[in-house]
């Protein structure tokens, strides 16, 4: 009995061991490189309501980038750079350029339009653009990116049609009339609540992806406008939400888990 009972508790010592060996690294990555890591992340969108000439049709979400030091310019420059290599049909920006005041305009500039997009880039504006609107504004138009603000534009593929809403934080779901297959683009995923049911896909970022997002638990942090909707895919009334994690954290919440920083790749299939 006394050889099991050492046994037993070797055995439970190890396991403990192991399960604090793992929260250490976790804890070391969170720290170090939770901040400036980022993934290209691969993302499915099926529907038959796709015209079947949109299958493979590619759509890059960048969102929430949240400038605010020269070196935060130098990853987005990298990051945009291996975008280009992505063979991307539709860029799409989902606000959030600048965390503060606007720097280096000719070097952010120079930066989006190294995105090559054939059938259109475009662009909303975030909670944090609002206060210099017009310039982060010119700035995008600059850059390669037609900012949206309640409007609609058609997106011609191979003599077929869809439509995408670029809608405000204070968004008019009046517009929203397509019988199309439509995207709609805004900043804040809870608005949500009140577009789904008017749209195919809904796409938005602000969220963070939660921050701190774990298996079972789910997200530590919720943000004002991302309290309902804050990380992943969510279906209601036939539409779909996918939400981004956003290129960078905001500097109010720096670190992050299970919602690591990305530029989604969402391609188009025709089907269930």
């Amino acid at each position: 009995m006394a050889r099991k009972f050492k046994l037993r508790k070797r055995v439970y010592v190890l396991f403990a061991g192991i399960i604090a060996l793992i929260l250490v690294i976790n804890v070391i990555y969170v720290a170090a490189f939770s901040k400036t890591a980022y993934t290209f992340s691969q993302e499915n969108v099926a529907s038959t309501s796709i015209p079947k000439d949109f299958d493979g049709f590619k759509v890059a979400m960048i969102s929430d980038v949240h400038l605010k030091t020269e070196a935060d310019l130098t990853r987005l420059t990298q990051i945009l750079k291996e975008l280009s290599t992505k063979d991307i049909d539709l860029a799409l920006f989902g606000g959030d350029l600048y965390y503060s005041k606007i720097f280096s305009s000719e070097k952010t500039i120079q930066a989006l339009k190294s995105v090559e997009a054939p059938y259109g880039k475009f662009a909303v504006l975030g909670d944090e653009d609002e206060s210099q609107g017009k310039e982060v504004t010119a700035l995008l138009n600059d850059g390669g990116f037609e900012v949206l603000n309640n409007e609609e534009r058609p997106i011609y593929y191979k003599d077929k049609e869809i439509d995408l809403y670029g809608l405000s934080t204070t968004p008019q779901t009046s517009l929203l009339h397509s019988a199309n297959y439509s995207i709609v683009l805004t900043h804040y995923p809870d608005s949500f609540t009140t577009i789904a049911g008017h749209t195919s896909l809904q796409l938005s970022g602000h969220s963070g992806g939660g921050y701190l997002t774990f298996p079972l638990i789910g997200s530590l942090i919720k943000v004002k406008h991302a309290k309902t909707y804050t990380h992943g895919t969510y279906t209601k009334k036939k539409s779909t939400l996918l939400i981004s994690n956003g290129v960078a954290p905001s500097p109010l919440y720096p670190y992050k888990f299970g919602a690591k920083n990305e530029v989604q790749i969402i391609t188009f299939t025709y089907g269930h």
